[in-house]
């Protein structure tokens, strides 16, 4: 098996570490999955590394995971980012065509989106991708494609996504001292949208939403295009932390009520709901009865703070006739009995819950929701292999590129 076929996706959240690999396909780019990692995360906290050494022992078990599994070891992986310090901005860049002859090249649009990237970043922040929105051609807008076009002038409109160079930096060296390169770093709602969402779904409108450990990501599409992305600072561990305080129980014990009884909504009758479960074995502790009803009104209150924060992100770009293709909701969050219709309730949109593409070979381990992002880093890193295939990501800056790989290799043993 040749070293250069195999792909490595890494989604370090803050509840789990998952790892994924797969074998590409020479001829077909299409990727066989041979191994997958789940280990439990400990060293993050919203998104942001609070324990270096803690951080490094939990990817290389998810990574050691995989590798058994695989039967083979990676040097390289394609590497989720996420977190409350993600930013993103708009911009606009605007060049003259090279070409005598008025034709528009893939240098040139190299050039329109370098002049569209020439921008004010915050300080100790990089650069992740840059998107293009669209392009004008002699004031014709809303072009998708412009290579092969003729004009003079070439505008181009981007979305570009930031991130803390610090952050990257701490990433960087927790997976570097697994003997761990990094290919790429992507961002974490763009991967798990090449995994779940369809073109169509772009297309039409609908809006992506990453209920994760430590934070929720939204990310819109509309016609195709990234039109807006934003990180949340709601996730599942709150829902965890809440059950603690209300019932002052431990965080695991918590952790283990909310997996085994939690639910939102109506999920089920309410005669159940009132139902009073005894935890005494899950938890370990003599005589410890809850009722399922104040489960769920705990775990409402916080998801409905959550669906409180999307739809004021919603109103800030979009009504809700531009999302025909409703909202898919993906994460471990996700998962949570009832969670689809309460959505309905409070967002007013169609809402379902996203799979996964369909991969070759070990496909059912990764058949999970929670496993969007380490799938999508897989299509991510297949896609990009495709000679001309467009990427979801925009198009990088070769000078950026070489630059953050050269700092990932300072952190190799």
């Amino acid at each position: 098996m040749a070293k250069s076929n195999i792909i490595c996706g890494i989604d370090i959240g803050n509840s789990n570490v998952k790892t994924v690999i797969a074998d590409l396909n020479s001829e077909t780019y299409a990727p066989r999955i041979i191994g997958v990692g789940n280990a439990p995360s400990q060293g993050l906290r919203r998104g942001d590394i609070v324990d270096i050494e803690e951080t490094i022992n939990d990817i290389g078990n998810s990574v050691r995971q995989a590798q058994n599994m695989a039967g083979v070891n990676v040097s390289r992986a394609y590497v989720a980012l996420n977190g409350l310090h993600i930013k993103s901005q708009l911009s606009h860049g605007v060049v003259a065509v090279a070409r005598p002859d008025s034709e528009i090249t893939p240098s040139d649009i190299s050039r329109v989106t370098d002049a569209a990237s020439t921008i004010s970043l915050p300080p100790n922040y990089e650069i992740v991708h840059i998107i293009p929105r669209g392009f004008t051609i002699d004031s014709n807008e809303h072009i998708k494609n412009a290579v092969g076009m003729k004009g003079v002038r070439l505008e181009a409109d981007v979305l570009i996504i930031e991130a803390l160079t610090q952050h990257m930096r701490n990433l960087a060296k927790c997976v570097n001292a697994n003997n761990i390169e990094i290919e790429e770093f992507v961002y974490a709602p763009m991967a798990a949208a090449q995994s779940v969402l369809n073109k169509h779904q772009r297309e039409y409108g609908t809006l992506l939403v990453d209920f994760g450990g430590g934070v929720t990501s939204t990310t819109l599409f509309f016609e195709g295009e990234l039109l807006h992305t934003s990180v949340l600072p709601i996730g599942s561990k709150y829902l965890t932390h809440d059950i603690t305080i209300a019932l002052r129980t431990e965080m695991d014990k918590a952790e283990l009520i909310k997996l085994n009884y939690g639910q939102i909504g109506e999920v089920v009758l309410v005669s159940k709901r009132n139902d009073i479960v005894d935890v005494s074995e899950l938890i370990g502790e003599e005589e410890t009865s809850i009722s399922r009803k104040q489960i769920s009104k705990i775990i409402d209150a916080r998801v409905s703070d959550l669906f409180d924060f999307i739809n004021g992100e919603l109103k800030k770009v979009t009504a809700p006739y531009m999302l025909p293709a409703g909202i898919v909701l993906v994460g471990g969050g996700s998962k949570l009995p009832g969670i689809i219709d309460t959505a309905k309730n409070q967002l007013r949109l169609s809402v379902h819950r996203g799979k996964n593409r369909n991969f070759d070979g070990l496909s059912v381990q990764i058949d999970d929701p929670g496993f969007a992002v380490a799938a999508g880093l897989i299509a991510w890193g297949a896609d990009g292999m495709i000679p001309n295939k467009k990427k979801l990501g925009g198009i990088a800056m070769p000078g950026f590129v070489k630059k953050i790989k050269g700092w990932f290799r300072n952190f190799l043993p």
